[in-house]
Formats: C-alpha cells, structure tokens, sequence
C-alpha cells in the first residue's frame, strides 16, 4: 500500500507528490503486496528525496494479518540475529535500524520549519558577496599601493638615509684651524697637528708591562698608565697632545720591538694595542704677546691652548671664518660597527679656516707692552694702556693693557682694555671744544680771553689747578696751561648744543664699528638729560667716559687734517684663495683742515712750552695733550670721586701724534701713586714709543719748513710762567 507522509508535508510547509517515476529501491512489487525497504534503503531515499526539493515521499508496508474473526494477529517479537559482518558494518546496520523508524514518528520529532530562499534568491545573495568581496580586495589593495606611494615618494629619502646608515660608518676629519698674523706676516696663532697616545685594552697582553715601558716616555706613573689599559672598552686614552719627540721616542721602541721578535721568531707583545691618534691644537708662537687682542680658545669648558671654539678677541670675533668645514671619511662597516677590510671608502677632504691678518706690529707690541709694564710697577699704578695707530688709515699697530698683582708686578690682561674699559678722559677732552669754537668761528687761536682762576655755575665752583689773578690769554694760552676755566668760557660761547655735536662727531659716546668683542660705547648724556652744571664739565673731560680708542681716534682727526678715519684691526683676509684686503670704512670730515692744523700747532707748543715737555722727541715735532681725571669710585655719596680710603684716585693720561708721520700714541695709566700728573707719569712712556715705531717705520724726520704766517701765536709771559702741571679737573661744591 502507498501512502503520503503527512508529517513531512508539515515540516516543509507543503504538499509532496509521489515520486514520478516510483523507486525500485524503495518499494518492491509483488502480486498482492509491497516490501518494505530496508533501513540502509530508506536512509538513501530519505537522503535522495532531500536533495530532490523534498518531493513527497511513498512509503510501502506489508497488510497485516487477521484470524478468523477478522482482527489482527500480533506477532511477538523476536530478536534478529544479523549475520556476521565486521564491527564497522555493524555499526552502519545499527544506525540504519535507528533511522528506519516511522516517518510518523520522525516528524514529531523535528524543529520548526525554516525558510529556504528559491534559487534566484540565492543567485543574488552570491552576487552581492561577490560584489562585497571585488570591493573589499580592491580597497585593501588601494590602501597598500597609497602606503607604498607615499613611502617612496614622502619618506623614501629618510628610509634611504637610514639604510646608508645602518650600512655605512661616518668619520669627521676635523679641518685645521685658520691663522692669525701681524702686520708682517709674523705669527700670533697657528693650529698644529699633534699626537694622542691611545691604546686598545682589548688587545694588549700584560698591561703592566706595556705601562713600565710608557712611563719613562710619557712621564706618568706607572699605576696610572696600567689602570687605564686594563679597562673593558676598546678605547682608551693614555696622553694628550705629546710633543712630537715622545712620540719619534715610542715608534723607535716598537721598531726596536718588531725588529728582535722578528730574529726570535716571535710576535712583538710589548706595545701592541698602541697607537696615535692626531688632531689639531692651537699654538701661540709668540705666547702672551697681544693675548687680550689675539683672544683664546676655550675647550671642556675650561681655557687652554686646545681648544677649537673662540672665547675672546680675534679668535672669538672671526670664529666661522677661523674654524673651516671639517672633512669626512665615509666607509662600508659591519654588523658590529666596525669597518670592513677592503670595503669601499670615500674621502672628501675638508676646508681649512681662513687666516687672518691684523694691522698689529709684533716688534711694536712687544715694545708697548714692555714700556706700560715697566711704568705700572715703577710708579705703583694699579693698572696702565698703550694704544699705537696710524691716523691716515686708522690701522692699530699696538694694543697693550697691564694690571698689577698683590705683589705690585704688571701682567697682561685677559681682556682688551683699550676697547672694552672706560674713564673719564679729563683735560685732553678740552681739544674738541677748543677746535670747535675755532670750526663756528667764535676765536682764533690767538683771541684773548679774561681767564679768573675760579667759576661758579649754580651749585658747582669750577677752579683751575692753581690760583691765580685774572689773566689775558689766548686760546693758544688756555690750551697750553690746560686751563679749565678758559676752556669752559670758550664752552659757553660755543653752547650746550654745538658742544655736544662736536663730540659725538669726533667719535666719543658711540661705538667705534671695530667689531671687537664687547667693545664698549661710552657714556654720554643726551642732551635733554644735561644738568646746568653739564657745561662746565663735559668740556674738562668730566661727567662723561671714554675708552682708550675712542679718545685716540678723536686726536687722530687733528693729526689727520679735520678727517674722522674709523680705527682697523683687521687688514686682510685669506681663505685659501689668495689674501684679500678688507675694506676702509668710510671717513667723514669733522673739521675744516684750517682748523686742524691750527690746533695741531697748538698741540705742538704743549709739548715744547706746556705740560707736554716730557713728550718730546729729538727732532721731531711732537703735539699732544695731557690729562688728569679723577676717577670715580662710588663710595661717599656726597662725593663720588672719593675713595674708601678717604682719598682721590686719578687717571694720568698723555695723548698724541708726530705731525707729519702719520704715528699717533695714547698712554694712560690707572691711580700712579709716585705722581697723579699725565704730564709726568704718561708723556714719558709716549716719547720712549715714539722713538721706537719711528725707527720701526723708517720714518725720516719731516722738513723743518719755516711758517710764514703762523696761525699759533707765542705765548704770553704769564703763560710761560705757569707751572708745568696739568689743571686737570679739579672742582668743588659750595654750600648754600
């Protein structure tokens, strides 16, 4: 009998057919009945139906039997003995008699129906997940070759870089520092190439026997030497910067060395893992000769001779001109770091810094510095300068600064002091407002003035040296006597205004433009912060300060026909290529040349009849001014200038120029105790120099030209009759 498992058609959610063409497997015919298939059977059909849509399936069974009385003979059980098969077969047997039950009962049994999308619902699905997937691949794929892109093209120099890196050892061979010349060509600093003694702990035997055989050499205990070649690196310094005779004495021991273990037959143990490492230092050849002009290095931050940085003067002034670009040693290197024997090397060789030509005079130097020594101790200064130039061009031949110890003894100071001190300049201040009342035309050198021997301004009395009636005399007369009431009168013609702009334009308060290290400008008030007693004192050298450059650049305008030249230091420059001459600043008249010679004569009388005589020079005409300024101390409010010793302090000063030699000195020397008076401590040391660079310089004495008209008239007798001291600076305060 054929029948429809409803049960199924429940699960699936709808009605099967009957299998079209039926299953010979399934069911067998017979006349007057079905067979049931076996369970291996049924499990294939049920298998064969799923695959087939889930077609309705037929399922056959045997009639049952009936007795007699028509009801149905039930059959006890009996057990089935299945035939011998292995135990893989009897499983598979078991299974099927377990999935051989009713389909009736199965269905009972089974889940909830679930959706199964037809065919074009499944082909939509696969085309979307493959849609998916295109895009997905292709964004992925996008993202690398963006990531490789800006690899390349951003960061491609810096992975390149890195991998040179990891590759290649880099060695910076440092470039020797340039030179620093006089005038002539003599040295001031050189960089030379000197020797460290190394070693290679790793490498070396017997310490202990290497360090006896250094020590003698290097004069450095032996436990100090063995302590450094036991250590663990592979680096060890033994000594720095030896001469170059220690080190011809150490490579003769070592050839000594290979020499017998060669006719031994043996390796030489002794001074292996020794080695020298050079590099440059600086080297003064002259040693302290213009050490505050020259400058030093400095190197760990302590000053020696082996450093490479500029710590002052010319060595700190032209430090990227001096230093060069050093070269380099690029080379293949292993794993390790270090370099590969026969591996590729390139050498690209550095520059040298560039040399450096000063307008210094060594032999003038050495005899400034000489002179200015030797007067600070003799006259128990605390402190002296010497500055030597050439006015025409303004070239500095000589820069000297001294200062005395505790013991009285005079050395030469770390810094420039004709550049970076100040003072107040005192009575060789009055020379300005002297040409300048001449420049506006107001006097001439021989106008008479009614000279008193004191002059109150509001608060302040303004007195000359020493007391005297009211005299006639000439401006030749004030600036000779060195009258500091003549020249305040003279001021006072000239105003407050005019007095100021002859002095900055003859250089004082502002910079000079050298370019030294901490040069300074000076001090001068502005105008607008003049007090009413400023006229008085600004022309005698005091409410103002000056440096030793500064106050002989502004001479030097006399001695150079009214022309302001701006002082040189540096004469030319040399970077390998050839020297080259560094360039004149511009120059500026201040005074008419009239005028300059007119003072310049007037000049020359303070050296032969006024406080200057001490300044001559046989037979040569020699001008200049002296000067004595107090100096200021800070101490006693009341009075600025006194000391804490209850004592006044002076600068003793002598400032001048040989008409007609293009030679001009300043000397000044810082609290004189065996005299305060420029005239007499100062002017001494100017004519000494003098007769020096005139012989240096071969300079002939000029033609004794007699003056037709001389603009300088002679002096008065009461003139004459002063005494041969400078009137200095010397004031007072009244009370009420």
């Amino acid at each position: 009998m054929t029948y429809v498992d409803d049960g199924l058609d429940e699960f699936f959610g709808r009605t099967r057919s009957a299998r079209p063409n039926g299953d010979r497997k399934a069911s067998v015919k017979g006349p007057d009945r079905a067979v049931s298939p076996s369970p291996k059977s049924a499990r294939k059909t049920t298998r064969s139906t799923d695959r087939q849509e889930r077609a309705p399936r037929t399922v056959t069974s045997r009639p049952a039997r009936l007795d007699r009385a028509g009801r149905e003979v039930t059959r006890p059980a009996s057990p089935v003995t299945p035939p011998r098969r292995s135990d893989g077969a009897a499983v598979r047997n078991a299974s099927a008699q377990r999935s051989a039950r009713p389909a009736a009962s199965r269905s009972r049994r089974r889940m909830a129906p679930v959706a199964v999308p037809d065919g074009a619902t499944s082909r939509r699905q696969t085309v979307r997940r493959l849609i998916w997937l295109v895009v997905v691949t292709v964004a992925a794929a996008a993202a690398v070759a963006a990531r490789l892109t800006y690899t390349n093209l951003a960061e491609g120099t810096e992975w390149r870089t890195k991998g040179i890196d990891q590759r290649d050892g880099l060695q910076e061979v440092p470039a020797g520092r340039g030179a620093i010349f006089d005038r002539r060509g003599q040295p001031f600093a050189l960089s030379v190439a000197r020797p460290d003694v190394v070693a290679d702990p790793s490498i070396i035997e017997d310490p202990l026997a290497t360090a006896r055989t250094l020590a003698p050499v290097l004069d450095i205990p032996v436990e100090e030497i063995a302590a450094k070649l036991k250590g663990d690196g592979r680096y060890a310094l033994v000594a720095e910067t030896v001469s170059d005779a220690t080190a011809e004495k150490i490579t003769a021991i070592r050839k000594a060395e290979d020499k017998a273990a060669k006719t031994r037959g043996e390796r030489a143990r002794t001074l292996a893992g020794i080695a020298f490492d050079y590099r440059f230092v600086r080297y003064y050849p002259a040693g302290g000769l213009a050490s505050a002009v020259v400058g030093r290095t400095v190197a760990d931050g302590g000053v020696d001779d082996t450093g490479h940085e500029g710590l002052s003067g010319i060595e700190r002034q032209f430090e990227r001109d001096l230093t060069g670009e050093p070269g380099r040693v690029i080379y293949e290197r292993d794993a390790s770091g270090r370099p590969i024997a026969g591996g590729e090397r390139q050498v690209e060789p550095g520059k040298p810094g560039t040399d450096v030509y000063l307008t210094l005079d060594q032999s003038l130097q050495y005899e400034s510095e000489r002179a200015i020594t030797r007067q600070v101790e003799a006259t128990g200064a605390a402190a002296g300068m010497v500055t030597i130039m050439r006015p025409s061009t303004g070239e500095i031949l000589a820069m000297a600064s001294v200062a005395s110890d505790e013991d009285g003894k005079a050395h030469n100071t770390r810094d420039n002091r004709p550049v970076t001190a100040v003072f107040e300049p005192g009575s060789v201040n009055k020379v300005i407002t002297i040409a300048g009342a001449i420049e506006e035309g107001l006097v001439e050198p021989d106008t008479v003035l009614d000279v008193p021997d004191h002059l109150q301004i509001y608060d302040k009395t303004f007195r000359d040296h020493d007391p005297h009636p009211v005299r006639a005399w000439s401006v030749t007369d004030i600036l000779v006597t060195s009258s500091n009431i003549g020249t305040i009168k003279l001021a006072r013609q000239l105003g407050r205004e005019n007095v100021d702009r002859y002095l900055r334009d003859f250089g004082l308060g502002q910079n000079t433009q050298l370019g030294f290290p901490y040069e300074e400008d000076g001090i001068m008030l502005p105008l607008e912060d003049w007090s009413g007693t400023s006229i008085g004192a600004i022309p005698i050298g005091q409410g103002i300060a000056v440096t030793a450059l500064q106050m002989l650049s502004a001479y030097n305008v006399i001695a150079n026909d009214g022309v302001y030249v701006p002082p040189r230091l540096v004469a030319a420059t040399d970077d390998g290529t050839g020297r080259v001459d560094t360039p004149a600043a511009a120059q500026r008249r201040v005074v008419s040349a009239d005028t300059a010679r007119a003072v310049q004569e007037m000049l020359e009388k303070v050296v032969t009849e006024g406080t200057g005589k001490r300044a001559r020079v046989p037979d040569y005409p020699a001008a200049g001014k002296t000067g004595t300024a107090r100096i200021p101390q800070g101490v006693d409010a009341s009075d600025g200038y006194r000391g804490a010793d209850g004592r006044y302090h002076y600068q003793a000063t002598f400032l001048g120029f040989i008409s007609g030699a293009d030679l001009s000195i300043l000397v000044t020397l810082e609290d004189p105790q065996t005299s305060t008076y420029g005239g007499e401590v100062a002017a001494p040391v100017f004519s000494q120099l003098a007769a020096v660079a005139l012989l240096r310089t071969q300079t002939p004495p000029p033609a004794l030209l007699e003056r037709s008209e001389s603009a300088v008239p002679e002096l008065s007798s009461t003139a004459r009759s002063s005494r041969d001291e400078d009137a200095g600076t010397v004031t007072s305060t009244t009370t009420g």
